[in-house]
């Protein structure tokens, strides 16, 4: 993670920021629920990571079909952010895939992708039990 930081400075959000505007960008509208599915991050963290980029600028929250759902979309600001940030962190993408090796690299995504299925899997029978 520290790559990333460091390989991002002058950008205007974090690593963990950028990949909360880019799932915004990506699912647009998207209600706090939602987010929280797709970033594998609990409601609360979401929503207080999330009140942090509107409190900034980036994110705007807006009325869903009723008034107990809220709609989280990217503000002009939040755009801007992601122009800047997106190559910064595709460079640094690059050279941590470069330093390990094309073998390496798919290792590492593969076993990523199998501990966040667990973790579904977990969390699933966690919310099952209660």
């Amino acid at each position: 993670m520290k790559h990333y930081v460091d390989s991002m400075a002058g950008s205007p959000v974090n690593p963990v920021q950028m990949s909360l505007l880019m799932r915004v960008y990506y699912l647009r509208n998207a209600t706090m629920q939602t987010l929280a599915q797709h970033m594998e991050t609990d409601r609360t963290t979401t929503t207080r990571n999330v009140d942090v980029l509107v409190r900034d600028g980036f994110l705007e929250i807006g009325e869903g079909k009723d008034r107990r759902q809220r709609l989280v979309r990217l503000t002009e600001r939040g755009h801007e952010a992601l122009e800047v940030s997106i190559p910064k962190w595709r460079k640094a993408q690059d050279e941590l895939k470069n330093a390990l090796g094309d073998e390496l690299w798919n290792n590492i995504l593969r076993e990523a992708r199998t501990l966040i299925e667990l973790g579904g899997i977990a969390c699933d029978r966690t919310a099952q039990a209660a």
